[in-house]
């Protein structure tokens, strides 16, 4: 049976985010112009990879979970659930929400590491069903339904495993995607500025390197798109 890992409690850190794919386009082949130009169409089986780059770390809150996450991949046997937090996520005003970007404890004092709470951000209706395979979505015109732009990272839940890039602002709570939705939406799903996927290795994984004072290393991470993740990771 193949297994379905959660992020292990006490790994942090990564330095790079390297996307290392995108949208794919293919030649329509037959319909070649006399003057020699081809019509191009997206894809098929375009899907999100990443090179994740762990941060430099020692010990049981970092380098242990680490080693133990790699191997328990099995080179792309297995799978994990990622949360993706956008490095560049909006900003809470951008996002309608009206409050610091950080907060102390009722006492006036921040975290043991000087830092205060950070805002969660709301989620937001969608709108209108869409299908699945589909590249347009439709949100409702709560918090930041209406002002995602070209570049904005969403996804969706409950039990919506993808994550999505806004292409195109057709109009205001009505974008392009990508890539295409790997599962349908109904007029009860939400949108979320922290979308989950599942993902698996590619090619061989060895436990990552280690010198005389900490772990690192990166390792490379195929989507697994959601009708996948239900046949295949679950039952």
């Amino acid at each position: 049976m193949l297994r379905l890992i959660t992020w292990p409690d006490g790994l942090w850190g990564f330095v790079d985010i390297n996307p290392v794919s995108g949208p794919k386009a293919r030649s329509s082949g037959g319909n070649t112009a006399q003057d020699g130009t081809e019509q191009t169409f997206e894809g098929i089986g375009d899907l999100v990879a990443l090179e994740l780059v762990f941060s430099a770390k020692n010990g049981v809150t970092g380098a242990r979970r680490q080693r133990g996450l790699v191997t328990a991949l099995h080179s792309g046997a297995n799978a994990m659930r990622l949360q993706f937090n956008d490095p560049d996520i909006m900003t809470p005003a951008e996002a309608g929400v009206s409050c610091p970007e950080e907060q102390n404890w009722s006492n006036g004092e921040p975290w043991s590491n000087g830092e205060g709470w950070a805002p969660t951000y709301p989620v937001v209706p969608v709108a209108a069903a869409a299908g699945f395979d589909t590249g347009i979505v439709r949100l409702a015109n709560e918090f930041w339904g209406h002002t995602l732009g070209y570049g904005d990272y969403l996804g969706f839940f409950p039990f919506h495993f993808g994550i999505y890039m806004v292409t195109e602002v057709i109009e205001p709570g009505q974008y392009r995607v990508w890539p295409r939705l790997r599962k349908a939406l109904t007029a009860e799903d939400y949108a979320t500025l922290y979308p989950t996927l599942v993902m698996k290795a590619v090619g061989t994984t060895v436990a990552p390197p280690r010198d005389l004072v900490a772990t690192g290393g990166s390792i490379t991470l195929v989507e697994v798109i959601d009708p996948y993740v239900r046949s295949d990771f679950t039952g």
